[in-house]
């Protein structure tokens, strides 16, 4: 399985160069976590200036085939484990955390934070 990282998600939803790329890789699916959109949301009504666009980006993410994991204490605690280790943001070390905890084979992102770890990081 393959966990969409925020920039992926969000990159799907406004006009850049990645917009073609990240809906196909929506459509195919994979997991993220709800932290992951709460970010996209963030992204998008930064780089749109609408709440509302960004609003219904998150709506069409939650119809999707996408699985969603929660972002739960256990999940909190086992990023906390690694944030010091892997050299992450916490926000990094959350996801990362959840693509290992649900047994994710790829992170497709495009935030070469997650580069040389453990799941190995691809780009849409």
């Amino acid at each position: 399985m393959r966990f969409l990282d925020s920039n992926v998600l969000a990159y799907a939803f406004y006009n850049n160069e990645h917009l073609i790329k990240c809906q196909a890789a929506i459509m195919e699916g994979g997991l993220t976590d709800t932290f992951n959109l709460i970010e996209a949301f963030f992204i998008i009504e930064k780089e749109t200036g609408s709440k509302e666009i960004a609003q219904k980006s998150i709506k069409g993410l939650l119809k999707s085939n996408i699985r969603i994991a929660d972002t739960d204490i256990n999940l909190v605690f086992e990023a906390l484990k690694k944030v010091n280790r892997l050299r992450l943001s916490i926000f990094d070390a959350v996801h990362y955390s959840c693509a290992l905890i649900n047994g994710c084979s790829i992170i497709l992102s495009y935030d070469k934070d997650f580069d040389n770890l453990d799941i190995p990081r691809e780009e849409p």
